[in-house]
């Protein structure tokens, strides 16, 4: 929901800069542990992401190759500001 909620605003805004920004949700279990693997999860994933050159061309792949290595399912979108 809180994914939903930055996205439907990103949506909602005047797009003056039009820059494009990624809106990624990963599923976290409200307790510690969960919290935990969940910010390990991201961290990878982040880093994923910044380890390539245009993010835009390669999101599909890195997204896929995660969903399968760790086999949970991400929810994104691209958004312009």
């Amino acid at each position: 929901m809180y994914a939903e909620m930055h996205s439907g605003y990103l949506h909602n805004r005047d797009h003056v800069l039009l820059k494009s920004v990624l809106v990624i949700n990963l599923e976290v279990k409200d307790n510690h542990e969960e919290a935990a693997v969940g910010g390990q999860l991201t961290l990878e994933l982040c880093q994923k992401i910044e380890a390539v050159e245009s993010w835009e061309d390669s999101i599909d792949e890195i997204i896929a190759a995660f969903e399968a290595k760790h086999r949970r399912k991400l929810v994104y979108s691209i958004s312009f500001y």
